[in-house]
């Protein structure tokens, strides 16, 4: 049996404030990180109400049940974000991008919104199991940009999904096996505005740490916080 761990780094990197989250429960196999939209006050609030709710849930039964009970407490949070708006800031605009995994056994689930990003390394292979709910995605689907003239596109920060922003949350979601020579890295913007795949690849291959990608990511000049978690599995 593979015991899967994960840990953890946020940092407001350039930023005044840090308006990042993350989740790490070892214990019950969910790992999530989130990124708050909307300024200080707004964005790390929304943050902030997704990380307890992801925090606080009660995981149980088969992973179909545990796909629903993220889902169910994630349009949630997003009715609350968006009550605190419209009766404290005046509906300002507030909300958060969000990537959760779960894993339970041999397999694992995806749920996300917005352009927080799960990677899944085997060997020399990394493969992007979400996709962003973005414009410059969708020019990037039909082959009209490259990875790296869609990091630097003028509405790259442009996202059409998060909690918070709409009445109805639209979250996507994925199943698929996992074993135990792959590793996971859930990223924010922050991180994939500013590292290629192949950045991260390399990084992985060579067992940097958490902390040694955030550093990457603002040796590279990111302007927005930095969050990321890996997650590994060992034998038990």
């Amino acid at each position: 049996m593979t015991i899967w761990r994960g840990q953890g780094r946020t940092h407001k990197g350039r930023r005044a404030t840090n308006e990042d989250a993350l989740v790490c429960r070892d214990g019950e196999g969910l790992w999530a990180v989130i990124d708050g939209m909307g300024g200080h006050d707004a964005g790390d609030l929304a943050a902030s109400m997704i990380r307890q709710c992801l925090e606080g849930l009660s995981l149980g039964g088969g992973m179909a049940h545990r796909l629903l009970a993220v889902e169910t407490a994630l349009q949630t949070v997003n009715h609350a974000i968006r009550h605190h708006a419209a009766m404290h800031m005046r509906s300002k605009p507030m909300g958060a991008t969000v990537v959760v995994v779960l894993i339970q056994g041999e397999e694992a689930a995806v749920l996300w919104a917005g352009d927080a990003r799960l990677y899944r390394q085997e060997g020399e292979r990394l493969d992007m199991l979400t996709r962003d709910h973005t414009p410059v995605q969708a020019l990037l689907d039909a082959g009209e940009l490259t990875e790296v003239e869609a990091m630097q596109h003028p509405r790259a920060h442009v996202i059409y999904q998060a909690v918070g922003t709409g009445d109805k949350l639209q979250l996507e979601q994925a199943r698929f096996p996992v074993a135990q020579a792959q590793r996971f890295l859930l990223t924010t913007d922050g991180i994939h505005s500013v590292l290629t795949k192949d950045d991260l690849l390399s990084l992985m291959r060579h067992r940097v740490s958490e902390s040694g990608i955030l550093k990457a990511a603002l040796d590279k000049g990111s302007r927005d916080n930095v969050t990321a978690v890996l997650v590994q599995g060992n034998p038990e």
